[in-house]
């Protein structure tokens, strides 16, 4: 009932049906088309949310890893419902524009780490760190090429180290056409006073209130390094010890457990 009622309101503006892409299978799926991809994660979200809150759990405080925090931020109260779709839908559009023009990897190296090895293969590595996801997990974004040089350099160190299935290189220099078209979209954009629940970025580590999240947000929301790991010490430090990860794939939790063992948090 609750993604029903999202698509109705959704379809107007995304042009396609939740219903019909989150039922679609085999050659029909587009799930790897990040302009289906993040609606139906934000639509998932949003109704996982609302059937926990049924039950009585509400967040103190949230955050959302990259795409992640359109919905983190309705959940707090910072947009409503139908401003939350207007992000996600704009932000899916913009970066579905880039399709094709980089990849991503995670690599199991903290940044300082992650750095030497950036400076030992040279200035013209065309490689960004596009998410700090725990002390010693990072996501990373560039060329194919490049990807595929720092895999080969690793591999002789017995780093962890995958390429990703995404035909997009997030959080990169490769977002920075889609800067104007993204502010655009989002002109005007109205943000509304969070109550009681706190919203911690992982643009930025830290609390951040409603007035914060205009259409300027959501552009370094694109361009800037995920600062997972920031975030979630930042959560810790807000008393926080309860985590529920609000998804359709618990992927985040041993982040998570690696970021709290690392600032002594149980």
């Amino acid at each position: 009932d609750i993604l029903a009622e999202l698509d109705a309101r959704m379809q107007p503006i995304a042009g396609f049906s939740l219903l019909a892409e989150l039922q679609a299978n085999g050659g029909a799926s587009r799930l790897d088309d990040t302009v289906v991809a993040q609606p139906l994660l934000f639509a998932i979200q949003v109704a996982i949310t609302r059937l926990l809150k049924a039950q009585g759990i509400e967040p103190l405080a949230v955050a959302g890893h990259s795409v992640r925090e359109v919905a983190a931020a309705w959940a707090c109260g910072a947009l409503d419902l139908d401003a939350a779709i207007r992000v996600i839908v704009a932000r899916s559009r913009a970066q579905g524009e880039t399709r094709g023009t980089g990849r991503m990897a995670a690599v199991g190296l903290s940044v300082e780490a992650m750095q030497a090895v950036m400076a030992e293969l040279g200035d013209a590595l065309d490689i960004t760190i596009a998410g700090i996801n725990s002390p010693k997990n990072l996501t990373l974004s560039g060329s194919l090429a490049d990807l595929e040089r720092v895999q080969s350099h690793l591999a002789t160190k017995s780093v962890f180290f995958r390429l990703l299935d995404l035909d997009y290189a997030f959080h990169s220099r490769q977002m920075d056409p889609i800067r104007v078209p993204l502010l655009a979209g989002l002109a005007g954009l109205e943000t509304r006073a969070a109550a009681e629940t706190a919203f911690v970025s992982t643009v930025t580590g830290v609390a951040l209130d409603a007035k914060q999240l205009g259409a300027e947000y959501w552009w370094h929301n694109v361009r800037e390094p995920v600062r997972f790991s920031e975030a979630i010490a930042t959560l810790s430090g807000l008393g926080c010890r309860s985590f529920i990860e609000i998804g359709p794939h618990a992927i985040l939790q041993r982040y998570i457990g690696e970021c709290l063992t690392s600032i002594g948090t149980k």
